[in-house]
């Protein structure tokens, strides 16, 4: 705390997807093969609106990470709005970007095309990690940090961004050709901003007028679930008296916050790519207020907090806690008042043996609970269709999470007021292939593979080999969050510059932890005289500090991010991880200064998202060069009939044995209402391999890619222009995998 998809499944069996004629034939034919249809969600073909959501920490310490952000501002635009443009035979980079301004055919120069359609309809915005004290008493006034969740307006000096409007996001809207479909794309609610400079201006402006007078609870992960996901988010959290006990409570169900549901409304859209941004020095940090039998909020409370007279103490935890966190005999010593330590040394922690600066670190191990919100809350939200309206999150204080509504990141439509229906909202068109969380954070470089593939990152290193159990072993020091000298770094006698990582180790006095990575910053400050919370005051001795001078600060540091990262572990390759440790700050103009390398990280994995779509492992062809027997159907958002709606388009529907079990299925995962959306079968365009239909501006259709000039994976779905047509449709491949080591063939 600062200061105050399921893939496509082998194992010995090899993959086959039926196409119609294949799901249409008696399969009872083949056996005794065994098969197993199931259905595999493919992401929109023809993705060409972007929503980015960036949350930038806004805790003490934060202002120098904000400044680099901005820095990196332009690459990260860059890699959506002006994709390289490619060698249309090769589909090799010849060295210049796209121009988006310019009418398609002539975004780039003669022989050469855009990697993707560049990116003319983006939504931007940004929120901070303040959301007050969640029912304690720090950081209760508005003074000390609770920006809500909402979107932030504010730029350097405090003066709002005009360029966000009313809504407080900024759209990147110029007057191009694909933007002059008003059925497809309506105007912005928003000022359009028509000019890239103008973009990365107000950018800029927003991350850096973000500031750092924030609430040192860092609340990252649940302002990100606020704002974009929160069915019924909460205006205030109420402290109800039983006896002698404060319970907190959201309040009546009545008490929504109405302004964020308007941000949110005009923000988020049904049929984008949705990418968050995280940048941040420190863990989550904020507490679950109704968790601990709905006495959570108090982890919000000063404790005894030795710079403060009065003192209510925080329970401590059992002796099982020390040796095993995971153990069913850790817990509080408030539940277990006669356990050795909590006899010994008393139920709650005295003065100077509870620090609140420290507090949400080893929370279980040291309180004997975590009161923190589970990390499945912050998958599910990014991946699953239905989330809790908050009266559904808990049951007898505990956290249960029953999903009873319509989460509003995969909603068709989304409420703009109280009055409307905040639950029971139609499911739209956006798959949690479109959604990706990347986090910039406290984790060593050197701990990350240098081409920014998430499948190779050694997570044991990171987070140690079960972090949901508490267990550690494999992890690499750096990653240990831990008040106290960590085993196996130099200690804090050593040289500022013994480990090059983070410098050394330091005596925190209980009062902070130990760094993850530190990195020069580029113009050293000074810290004012009697500025304790400046990490260079003259008396602590961190190795942020020039040893000539402990006053002035010459490096910045990261801590060990876990929480976030935990997220980005359970997202798979839709979680994007990069250091906050900057490796170069002294060549502005370098390609690898300052979080650049890792902004473009981002951009290049989004951009695959608008190539083609990745798939697991290969398809087998019918023949040497022939279609994959594949069925992927279209479901349309308008109610209607399956023939007469599929007609109008070209198209026909698939089997009634295929479209009833696609709606058993759809059934049982979205209701009843489901079964009155028409279905579609979209035809197989047979592409020899290394090539591609994406160019096909003609036929409705989809074919199968092997290692494809500019794919990054060696097998993939793509979609031909015309399918573009399909606005709002829903896409999914209907398969059956078969076992051939059971087959008579």
């Amino acid at each position: 705390m600062s200061r105050v998809s399921r893939g496509l499944g082998i194992g010995a069996s090899a993959i086959l997807v039926l196409s119609a004629g294949c799901l249409r034939r008696d399969v009872a034919a083949e056996e005794p093969t065994t098969k197993t249809s199931f259905e595999q969600v493919v992401p929109q073909p023809a993705i060409d609106k972007v929503d980015l959501l960036v949350m930038v920490d806004n805790s003490y310490s934060m202002a120098d990470k904000q400044k680099i952000l901005a820095d990196a501002v332009p690459n990260l635009l860059q890699g959506l709005v002006q994709p390289k443009c490619v060698d249309k035979q090769t589909r090799a980079p010849v060295g210049v970007a796209a121009d988006p301004l310019e009418p398609e055919g002539r975004q780039c120069p003669a022989g050469s095309e855009p990697a993707f359609t560049p990116i003319t309809d983006m939504h931007i915005g940004v929120i901070s990690s303040s959301l007050g004290g969640m029912g304690g008493s720090l950081c209760s006034q508005p003074a000390n940090g609770n920006d809500k969740g909402r979107l932030l307006a504010r730029g350097p000096g405090g003066k709002d961004v005009a360029a966000a409007g009313d809504l407080h996001f900024l759209a990147w809207y110029p007057d191009v050709e694909q933007n002059r479909d008003k059925a497809r794309h309506p105007d912005p609610p928003v000022p359009a901003t028509t000019s890239l400079e103008r973009l990365g201006e107000s950018f800029r402006e927003l991350v850096v007028g973000v500031g750092q007078e924030g609430c040192g609870f860092e609340a990252q992960l649940e302002s990100v679930y606020r704002f974009l996901v929160q069915p019924d988010p909460w205006t205030e959290i109420d402290l109800v008296e039983e006896g002698a006990t404060k319970r907190a409570s959201y309040g009546p169900k009545d008490r929504v916050d109405g302004e964020l549901l308007r941000q949110r409304a005009a923000f988020l859209r049904p049929d984008s790519l949705v990418a968050v941004v995280m940048l941040t020095d420190e863990d989550d940090s904020s507490p679950d207020p109704l968790s601990f039998q709905g006495t959570g909020w108090i982890f919000g409370e000063p404790g005894c907090d030795p710079s403060r007279a009065s003192c209510s103490p925080l329970p401590r935890a059992t002796s099982a806690c020390e040796r095993d966190p995971a153990s069913p005999q850790c817990t509080s010593c408030q539940f277990a008042p006669t356990d050795p330590t909590c006899v010994e040394k008393g139920v709650g922690y005295g003065r100077d043996e509870e620090n609140v600066n420290v507090r949400f670190h080893a929370m279980k191990r040291r309180f004997g609970v975590d009161p923190q919100f589970p990390i499945s809350r912050y998958v599910d939200a990014l991946t699953n269709k239905r989330v809790p309206a908050r009266d559904s999150e808990h049951e007898r204080g505990v956290y249960v999470g029953k999903a009873d509504c319509t989460n509003p990141l995969f909603a068709a439509r989304l409420p703009s007021s109280t009055n409307d229906d905040l639950c029971k909202l139609p499911f739209g068109p956006r798959t949690k292939d479109l959604v990706y969380f990347a986090i910039i954070g406290g984790v060593p470089g050197a701990l990350l593979p240098t081409d920014g593939d998430p499948t190779t990152i050694d997570w044991t290193k990171i987070l140690g080999r079960d972090p949901a159990r508490y267990d550690a072993d494999g992890i690499d020091e750096h990653m240990i969050a831990s008040t106290s000298p960590r085993g196996g770094l130099p200690g804090p006698g050593a040289s500022d510059t013994a480990d090059p990582i983070h410098g050394r180790e330091w005596e925190t006095g209980g009062a902070d932890l130990q760094f993850a990575c530190t990195f020069p910053i580029p113009t050293p400050e000074v810290c004012p005289a009697g500025d304790e919370l400046c990490d260079c005051d003259g008396v602590k001795r961190t190795p942020l500090c020039d040893p000539a001078n402990p006053r002035r600060q010459i490096r910045a540091k990261a801590y060990p991010t876990r929480r976030e990262l935990m997220v980005a572990k359970e997202l798979g390759d839709h979680g994007i991880v990069a250091t906050l440790c900057a490796e170069q700050l002294t060549k502005p103009d370098a390609d690898d200064y300052g979080y650049r390398p890792a902004v473009r990280a981002i951009a290049d994995r989004l951009e695959q998202s608008l190539v083609a779509t990745c798939l697991p492992r290969a398809l087998a062809r019918d023949g040497e060069g022939g279609p994959v027997p594949c069925l992927v159907v279209a479901t349309l958002p308008e109610p209607g009939p399956d023939a007469a709606s599929c007609a109008k388009l070209g198209l026909a529907p698939p089997s009634p044995a295929v479209l009833d079990q696609i709606r058993d299925r759809r059934a049982a995962d979205e209701g009843e209402a489901s079964r009155k959306l028409p279905i579609c079968e979209i035809p197989q365009i047979a592409a020899p391999p290394g090539s591609s239909c994406r160019d096909d501006d003609q036929r409705l259709g989809f074919c199968y890619g092997e290692n494809l000039p500019g794919v990054k994976c060696a097998h993939s779905l793509s979609f031909t222009k015309a399918v573009a047509r399909l606005t709002d449709a829903r896409f999914s491949m209907q398969c059956i995998q078969v076992d051939e080591s059971k087959s008579s063939r």
